[in-house]
């Protein structure tokens, strides 16, 4: 009976592995320096979350921006920013009326991953940019788009996973066939003792 809930226990672990629809926590890599970082982005400015409300697309937040200093971006007083919801969905934490640096990779979205940070923890970004000025939308760098992103989980790592859960149900089959194989022959022997005396 035992084997029989371990198989099927082992059965539904290898489906919600297949599933296409299983969700994986978000993964960062890790933040390049603040140069870098004004590089891959196409908005940095430093500014005061004014409010936080859900956005018109489900699963975002819409967090709206008092600007004080913007160094890359277009010039504005005002900025609204979506992220994700669910912090495990890579979404940034901001909280209302705490002054961040932020960094948005394509001008429009932030999350968690790079080095958007409330302005106390954000030292070395403010060093950085000290003296620096607006630079109306370029600096001239190359914008990877990654934000800091990598993907949650490699296509080797989603194969291997199946791989090993396939191992183990196929080491299970075979034991439990073997248990099977074992009792039937055990009953054959009992039944010809039977019929032998």
């Amino acid at each position: 009976m035992g084997l029989r809930v371990l198989l099927v226990v082992s059965m539904i672990g290898l489906w919600f592995v297949v599933s296409p629809t299983s969700g994986y926590a978000c993964s960062c890599a890790p933040p390049g320096t603040p140069a870098e970082a004004l590089a891959e982005s196409e908005l940095v400015f430093r500014g005061t979350v004014t409010s936080i409300l859900p956005a018109d697309e489900a699963g975002l937040l819409a967090v709206d921006f008092d600007i004080e200093t913007v160094w890359k971006g277009p010039d504005a007083e005002t900025f609204s920013l979506t992220t994700q919801q669910d912090t495990a969905a890579c979404g940034y934490p901001f909280e209302e009326r705490v002054e961040y640096v932020v960094y948005s990779w394509n001008g429009v979205d932030v999350a968690r991953c790079g080095r958007t940070a409330p302005v106390e923890f954000a030292g070395e970004d403010l060093t950085a940019f000290a003296g620096s000025v607006q630079t109306g939308g370029g600096v001239g760098l190359p914008n990877t788009g990654s934000g800091g992103l990598v993907e949650a989980e490699a296509g080797e790592d989603r194969l291997a996973a199946i791989a090993v859960v396939a191992v183990v149900d196929a080491m299970l089959l075979g034991f439990v066939g073997a248990r099977m194989y074992v009792r039937r022959q055990d009953a054959r022997q009992r039944e010809t003792r039977v019929d032998g005396t």
